[in-house]
């Protein structure tokens, strides 16, 4: 009898050791989440939207639209699509912050330009959606609808479409290559 007690009694002590741990960590957290928000701007964009648009977006879109219209898909390609359907969801979150292109402060508080980045997030969210399950009409669906998005904000914002003399890498002149041409 007495050894059941004390087996109660040190369950009894490490669930109150276990209480008190959880609240003193949600209580730090809401510390830091406080001192972060108070004390930290957040951190900002050290590149223009147009620069993370040519090197990231349209990249990554790119490669969705040509996947979903692709004869067929191998397993290292749908691998592929998903990662540039992670980095395409992720951008959003970015082209929503500005950076330090002339024109960013100005098109990242606009409500449209809030709306487009949302909605470039969530197509990006579908085609990796689709990627998951290897449904490759899903990726072009979700690619198709990803070009009606990205031709709207472009009408809107950028009708002349500049990217400050960024160019997608295919578009490069990269001089001379260091690698031999195959004989």
């Amino acid at each position: 009898m007495r050894r059941a007690l004390c087996f109660e009694s040190a369950s009894v002590d490490l669930f109150r050791f276990f209480l008190s741990l959880a609240a003193l960590l949600i209580l730090s957290g809401a510390c830091m989440a406080e001192a972060t928000e108070e004390n930290e701007p957040p951190l900002p964009l050290p590149v223009s939207i147009n620069a993370l648009m040519v090197a990231l977006v349209d990249w990554s879109a790119h490669e969705i639209w040509d996947a979903g219209y692709a004869d067929t898909l191998t397993d290292r390609d749908w691998l592929l699509v998903r990662q540039h359907a992670i980095k395409l969801a992720s951008s959003g979150t970015l082209l929503s912050i500005g950076g330090t292109g002339k024109a960013d402060k100005v098109w990242v508080t606009a409500p449209a330009w809030q709306e487009y980045t949302r909605e470039l997030t969530k197509r990006a969210l579908d085609a990796l959606a689709a990627v998951e399950v290897e449904d490759q009409a899903a990726l072009r669906k979700a690619g198709d609808g990803m070009l009606g998005t990205c031709l709207g904000c472009h009408d809107t914002f950028k009708p002349e479409t500049p990217t400050e003399g960024i160019r997608h890498v295919p578009h490069y002149d990269y001089g001379e290559s260091v690698i031999p041409e195959p004989e």
